[in-house]
């Protein structure tokens, strides 16, 4: 077994290496402004009563969306992990690709859809006989707070009715005999068995806004709702002050560097074979009330998104134009060949960063899943905790050290950057496929003469392909839809899909952005689909 070990530990030591160096690197030069002077810039962040307003309100919108997000997730995740009828895996699986779709064209969607002058203020407008706004959404708090609900409301359905579903009911059924009602058996025997999905859920869904950013930027629209991540992208682009960005940065990197650390505390990962719950086939009021969910569901995601299609080809007026696609193949105007260009790079740097992550993560995957240890994990998600803008940002300043001109070494950065904002969902996302494989199928292989590389090819990496499939396409589409990293690397010197539909959206061209977004939500959906072959959502 100490061999075994051993062999598994060089196995992954490249990627230990690489993680840790794309990490460290523009972490340590980040750290260093924010210690430059004595300290200075630091001190005066700690100091400053701003900072604290910046980090309540951050706490508060990160808090609510997570809070809100796993309410409104646990009663349909109830009759999803209860009921069985004819939609319930296509609703299960348009969440699933919910969960994929970039940030950037959430905020799309909610400009189009949900604007002032938007499709749907345009229908009640029609419906009432007003001539103003009848639902009045964007930039303010609620606009931040339902995008980010949309956003993460699928990640805490899907990860409460997985694991309500792979529970047994045997407790629950023996409460209801001792003539405990549903709300006590709940409280007291549900509850604490689907505890850990919500925590998870809640946690995960909580990083996710603590760093948001394009939705604080667009859709929040105002000073007063600034947060930790766009005060340290304005202080390091707008103002230029980049040691009380760094400064910043520090602080929300100690944050949530500390909740990653509290909710892996403790955290065992036992194996237990358990009987999954056989779903109730719905019928007469539970068929109408799974319906009903399932129409709710329905109503929520897909207007916003859909929106987007349509007014690629329609004018706000409703009137059938294709000039946006006209400047996008080069037949208009201005965008034409940085609308290629940045449909290329975002392509490719998706395509290699995603399986440099794949690559990467197959044994530290494996290793952890051998050594049953939260360590490697937890290690792994501290670029998480840092936040893609300050990764970002800490990149730039690298490359400030590297006298360049070529575009390929500014490329390069990004694709590093991309890299390591991927891995650590890549490496969540294989480690339960890892820990599925039983370590006896791997010990018969040895006793059958088999080496350790053969045993791994032959044995270990075909049982973990279906994740690897999934943490390619998670990595994909988070790459294909990354902003916060990339505007702050690129310094407007780089262009990639997403950043042409935030500079679109911020010069209200719309329908440009909205063509733009029509090809990117397109090869979301294609790798959605290659991944989704690989077999069910394998995101921990």
């Amino acid at each position: 077994m100490r061999e075994q070990n051993a062999y598994y530990t060089l196995r992954s030591l490249p990627g230990v290496l690489i993680l840790s160096l794309l990490f460290l690197l523009p972490m340590a030069v980040v750290f260093s402004y924010a210690f430059s002077d004595g300290g200075n810039a630091l001190m005066e962040a700690v100091e400053d009563g701003y900072t604290y307003r910046l980090l309540s309100f951050t706490l508060t919108e990160s808090f609510l969306s997570a809070f809100i997000s796993v309410i409104v997730a646990l009663p349909f995740a109830y009759l999803f992990s209860k009921y069985s009828f004819p939609g319930r895996s296509a609703i299960l699986t348009l969440s699933a690709l919910s969960f994929t779709i970039p940030t950037i064209l959430v905020v799309l969607g909610f400009v189009i859809w949900y604007g002032n002058n938007g499709i749907l203020n345009s229908l009640l407008m029609k419906l009432t006989g007003k001539n103003y706004a009848v639902i009045e959404v964007l930039y303010s708090f609620k606009a931040i707070i339902l995008s980010h609900v949309y956003l993460n409301f699928p990640i805490a359905f899907l990860l409460i009715t997985e694991a309500w579903t792979a529970s047994s009911d045997t407790a629950e059924k023996a409460s209801y005999t001792l003539g405990k009602g549903r709300m006590r058996t709940f409280i007291s025997v549900t509850l604490p068995m689907i505890r850990g999905s919500i925590i998870s859920a809640f946690i995960l869904i909580f990083l996710f806004c603590f760093s948001s950013f394009a939705i604080i930027m667009v859709l929040g629209g105002n000073p007063q709702y600034s947060t930790l991540e766009t005060e340290i992208y304005r202080r390091a682009r707008v103002s230029g002050n980049i040691p009380e960005a760094s400064a910043l940065s520090l602080l929300a990197f100690f944050i949530t560097g500390a909740i990653l650390l509290i909710s892996s505390y403790g955290r065992t990962k036992k194996k237990t074979e358990r009987k999954s719950r056989v779903l109730l086939k719905a019928k007469g009021k539970n068929l109408l009330m799974m319906c009903l969910a399932s129409l709710l569901i329905l109503l929520f995601l897909i207007p916003p998104i859909l929106s987007i299609v349509y007014r690629a080809f329609y004018t706000k007026a409703g009137t059938l134009t294709l000039r946006a696609w006209e400047e996008i193949t080069g037949r208009g105007f201005g965008l034409i060949s940085t609308a290629m260009e940045g449909i290329i790079a975002s392509f490719l740097i998706a395509f290699l960063s995603s399986l440099a992550a794949v690559l990467l993560s197959a044994s530290m995957a494996l290793l952890s899943a051998r050594k049953n240890s939260v360590i490697l994990p937890f290690l792994a998600s501290l670029p998480m905790a840092a936040g893609s803008v300050t990764l970002g940002l800490g990149f730039s300043l690298l490359a400030a050290y590297i006298p360049h001109t070529s575009p390929i070494i500014s490329y390069a950065l990004v694709f590093f950057a991309h890299l390591i904002i991927v891995l650590p969902f890549s490496i969540r996302t294989m480690t339960p496929g890892a820990r599925t494989i039983a370590p006896s199928l791997s010990l018969s292989a040895y006793t059958l003469g088999a080496s350790m590389t053969k045993t791994l090819r032959k044995v270990e990496m075909p049982l973990l392909r279906p994740y690897m499939r999934k943490a390619f396409a998670f990595s994909f589409a988070l790459s294909l839809g990354e902003v916060n990293a990339t505007l702050t690397l690129s310094d407007g010197h780089i262009t990639t899909l997403p950043i042409l539909i935030y500079r679109l959206i911020s010069s209200y061209d719309y329908q440009g952005a909205a063509a733009l977004g029509t090809i990117l939500l397109l090869e979301a959906l294609i790798v959605f689909a290659i991944g989704e072959k690989g077999g069910r959502n394998a995101v921990s």
